[in-house]
């Protein structure tokens, strides 16, 4: 009996779980079967995929498209950047210490805090004010976009701390350290970071299984009638971009260390328009698309940039021109992206067994 209740609810999960099972499975093994610059792009990505996991929970459950969210993603950045550039003495630092609100970035540990809480409090900030004054929808979209066209230029501005256009180079590949001494090589790096998307992914598949995800997926659909219940929404939106902001700030971090360094563009505006494309194209609201959407993108990207280097110098152009264009197919014909529409396809194939068995069980019942 135990046996064919497990069999049961094997066949009621939805189809997204069994992608999310595929895809941990296939990412758990990948290292054995490429070399090591496909590992090394691998694992950017992974960092790339805990991001657009911060967006889907923000844009997907809770309806809030925040177009600036690589503001976030750079925050955490540049947090362990600075802190590799400090301790390790680049040669373009000018200050002998650090500012007192850069005080904890002298110690490894304190930068990778500061990764979490910069974000966190930056998204905070934000959130206080716009959530506050009600301001949603496009306005919360368009102000966002604004916040991150403004991040870049602050940072190359700020070139003392950040260096300014040529960004920051990272000496160490490890996750709370900048000694060259702990520097991992690529697959046990590969595997820190995986086991980084996991936990990522485990804490959101909880949120939006609790009573908070539910609450979110309310403020989405109609958020006045939610208010009329007595919730305060305000509340929950500003909880959910502080997460998300946390979330992407971890993935800044993870991403800075992967490639070595961080610059201006990764809390850019391209950058955030990217990652809504991303998730846009796996499917919003289920997590799964996310993940999907920037791993499908992002390996069509390398695969297609090595095919093309030899006959154009200058490919991001192109590649630009060929997202725009996925991006129309997937808004004409499965605006809800690929993962949600093979969900879609899943439940209206159960709800045509379920009507078969009910007028079957009625023609039994009459005869």
């Amino acid at each position: 009996m135990a046996k064919s209740d497990f069999t049961k609810r094997l066949k009621d999960l939805p189809v997204n779980r069994y992608i999310d099972a595929v895809l941990f499975i296939f990412l758990l093994v990948f290292p054995s079967m490429s070399g090591k610059y496909w590992i090394y792009v691998m694992t950017g990505i992974m960092a790339y995929m805990i991001f657009a996991l911060s967006l889907d929970l923000l844009w997907g459950y809770t309806g809030l498209m925040s177009m600036g969210h690589s503001l976030l993603f750079g925050a955490g950045g540049y947090m362990v950047g600075i802190c590799s550039a400090y301790m390790n003495g680049a040669d373009w630092i000018t200050f002998a210490h650090l500012p007192w609100f850069l005080a904890p970035l002298s110690s490894p540990a304190g930068a990778f805090a500061m990764a979490l809480i910069v974000p966190g409090l930056i998204s905070l900030f934000i959130g206080f004010f716009m959530f506050s004054g009600r301001i949603q929808g496009v306005f919360f979209s368009l102000i966002t976009m604004a916040m991150s066209g403004v991040a870049e230029l602050f940072i190359i501005n700020q070139s003392k701390y950040t260096h300014g256009n040529s960004g920051i180079s990272l000496t160490a590949r490890t996750i709370i350290s900048n000694n060259m001494a702990d520097h991992m090589d690529d697959t046990s790096f590969y595997y820190t970071v995986f086991v980084f998307l996991v936990l990522v992914y485990l804490l959101c598949l909880f949120i939006v299984n609790a009573r908070l995800g539910k609450v979110l997926q309310a403020v989405r659909e109609n958020e006045n009638r939610l208010t009329f219940f007595g919730y305060k929404t305000s509340a929950f939106k500003l909880l959910i971009y502080m997460i998300s902001g946390v979330l992407a700030g971890l993935a800044g971090v993870l991403y800075a260390r992967t490639q070595g360094s961080i610059n201006s563009s990764s809390a850019g505006i391209e950058l955030s328009t990217v990652v809504l494309v991303w998730v846009a194209v796996g499917g919003r609201g289920n997590l799964t698309g996310a993940m999907t959407g920037t791993l499908l993108l992002q390996v069509a990207e390398t695969l297609l940039n090595s095919m093309f280097s030899g006959i154009s110098a200058d490919f991001a152009q192109y590649w630009r021109l060929v997202q725009g264009i996925i991006i129309l197919i997937i808004v004409f014909f499965i605006p809800k992206g690929i993962v949600g529409e093979l969900i879609s396809l899943q439940q209206r194939k159960r709800d045509y067994l379920r009507k078969e068995a009910i007028l079957r069980k009625e023609a039994e019942d009459h005869a």
